[in-house]
């Protein structure tokens, strides 16, 4: 499977000792378990303010990110590298938040071949070898008592036939949902219903379902194939069905499809004049295949139980040609609908951190659309400026001369957790702009367009290390004179932002208490603007989480659902 590959061509053979799994294997000296669920001690020098098992288990795809409208919290569900008897793994870990700044981890939500809202746990032979990557998302009736939007987990239970034998295919979809809904606060009990499995002989990989305008629920997986539910009512009851098997949806790991997002700020006219033409890309469609790629086009969902027909829009046929999202240390992107403070919609999206010592959860990051540029783009969300510290160098106005490194006087070890972000003005030559980062840097190979009278243009950015290098394009608008460079610096890895996210990169790298950071240019250079932050670590309790108030509205009275016009 691409997952185990890819794990491997990370950790090495040894991954399973690196990586303490997916196995059974022993969890802190006796089978891993509901009442013992830590495969070691947690992981040293490993990322402070990144999502990553605090138990020393490995992880993987983030599954079923969703914000419960009830109580307010931010629900983080990932594969974390654990399984009872007699499972293989992985299972649903998770994390909670209320403000996308401070978090904890929770036992594991849903267990391979157990329903642990009751004691002692009933068996769901069903589900026995493993929960792969699923989905999270709102169902109006799915709130507490049957009443309201609530929270749905869809996902793919992994099985063998000699226990259920509607398991030719070795996997199954059932759903979880909250066993105690208006008491528990963060979610921690959930159950599997009595209907469960939702639909056997299938593949793995649900996408978040979305709701087309007639009321019907849809979902595709892994293999292509389309599945319905006709109302609420009916996925509240796990009443499902199979469609048919789309050839619009290319077969691919962790599939996500949705409506189009909002304008990229600051490009909200070119969005609104081309909506206006009626000329945009309704939908995005994600997918994992040998990394993760999206592309734009329109949907035109059809009728119940039918298939729909995803296809090119007319004058935006490039923009249906799959783009990469990031590099190959970034995979199995997962995103869903979170609010912001300000009552609105946004689409965030969160990655597997394929990096040292046992993976991570990438940042999170708000994606629009960037209508003038004909690109999406996933900057860092807004909510990370508050994990600053007081800036530890700050400059403006700074002349770099061609050829020489300017060096940041950075006290010994705050280099390996911080955030860097500079603004550079384009030169009128070519010119190799670096950030250095002990012995990582980041380079953009600038060069002025060549054709004046072309709107946009492309440059080459490369991320590299003593372990990997990465190159991506990124699309410089003609009128745009200045660069953004922002990178995450978390201990064993980096996040690299250029222009707001619209080329990203994310790696992995040597960092020590010795990393410095320089700035250099071939050509002579202004910087508008450069700042480094020491970043705080995100961790806390439960019961801390429990004690902060809501920060993001309730939503609208009624559904909290997409619904596709």
């Amino acid at each position: 499977m691409m997952k185990k590959v890819l794990l491997s061509a990370l950790f090495g053979a040894s991954s399973a000792a690196t990586v303490r799994g997916p196995s059974n294997a022993q969890c802190m000296g006796s089978p891993c378990s509901p009442s013992n669920q830590a495969c070691g001690k947690a992981f040293e020098n490993a990322p402070a303010f990144h999502l990553m098992d605090q138990r020393g288990c490995g992880e993987n795809d983030p599954n079923g990110p969703v914000f419960d409208p009830v109580h307010g919290v931010i629900h983080h569900f990932f594969q974390d590298h654990l399984a009872a008897d007699p499972g293989v793994g992985a299972i649903y870990g998770h994390f909670v938040s209320k403000d996308f700044v401070h978090w904890a981890q929770l036992p594991v939500a849903i267990w391979n071949g157990l329903d642990t809202s009751v004691s002692p746990p009933r068996v769901t032979k069903y589900d026995n070898q493993a929960i792969y990557t699923g989905s999270a998302f709102v169902v109006d009736g799915a709130g507490p008592g049957g009443k309201g939007p609530g929270v749905v987990n869809l996902y793919p239970g992994l099985c063998n036939k000699k226990d259920w034998p509607g398991c030719d295919t070795g996997t199954v979809f059932a759903q979880a949902v909250p066993a105690d809904y208006a008491n528990d606060e963060l979610l921690t009990n959930w159950t599997k219903p009595s209907y469960n499995p939702v639909m056997e002989n299938t593949q793995r990989d649900p996408s978040s379902p979305w709701k087309t305008a007639s009321g019907e629920w849809r979902f595709r997986s892994y293999d292509s194939k389309v599945y319905g539910a006709a109302s609420d009512a009916d996925v509240v009851a796990g009443k499902w069905y199979l469609i048919g098997q789309s050839p619009d949806f290319r077969t691919c790991e962790c599939p996500s499809f949705y409506p189009l997002p909002a304008a990229t700020p600051g490009f909200e006219a070119a969005y609104q004049q081309a909506a206006v033409q009626g000329a945009l890309p309704t939908h995005v469609h994600k997918t994992s295949c040998g990394g993760d790629w999206w592309q734009l086009g329109t949907y035109e969902e059809g009728a119940p139980k039918t298939l729909g027909h995803f296809h090119s829009t007319p004058g935006w046929e490039d923009v249906f040609v799959q783009k990469r999202i990031d590099t190959d240390s970034f995979y199995a992107s997962k995103d869903n609908e979170y609010p912001a403070k300000n009552g609105e919609k946004r689409r965030i999206n969160w990655g597997w951190a394929m990096v040292p010592p046992g993976s991570a959860q990438s940042l999170p990051r708000v994606i629009t659309f960037n209508a003038a540029a004909r690109c999406l783009e996933q900057a860092p969300i807004e909510e990370l400026e508050s994990l600053r510290g007081p800036a530890a160098f700050s400059q403006t106005g700074v002349k770099l001369a061609a050829g020489l490194p300017m060096y940041l006087n950075l006290a010994l070890g705050l280099a390996k957790q911080s955030e860097f972000v500079a603004t550079i003005e384009l030169p009128m030559e070519p010119a190799s702009i670096r950030v250095s980062i002990g012995v990582s840097n980041c380079t953009i190979d600038y060069a002025p367009s060549a054709n004046s009278a072309a709107a946009f243009y492309e440059v080459p950015v490369t991320c590299a290390s003593n372990t990997q290098n990465f190159t991506q394009s990124l699309r410089l608008l003609a009128s745009e004179k200045t660069l953004e460079i922002r990178i995450f610096i978390d201990w064993t890895f980096m996040e690299a932002f250029f222009q707001k996210g619209r080329a990203t990169l994310t790696f992995h790298g040597a960092l020590d208490d010795l990393t410095g950071i320089s700035v250099a240019s071939s050509a002579a250079a202004t910087v508008q603007s450069m700042s480094v932050y020491p970043m705080k670590s995100i961790w806390t309790s439960p019961e801390e989480i429990r004690k902060m108030p809501r920060v993001y509205p309730s939503p609208n009275q009624g559904s909290t659902t997409e619904v596709f016009a």
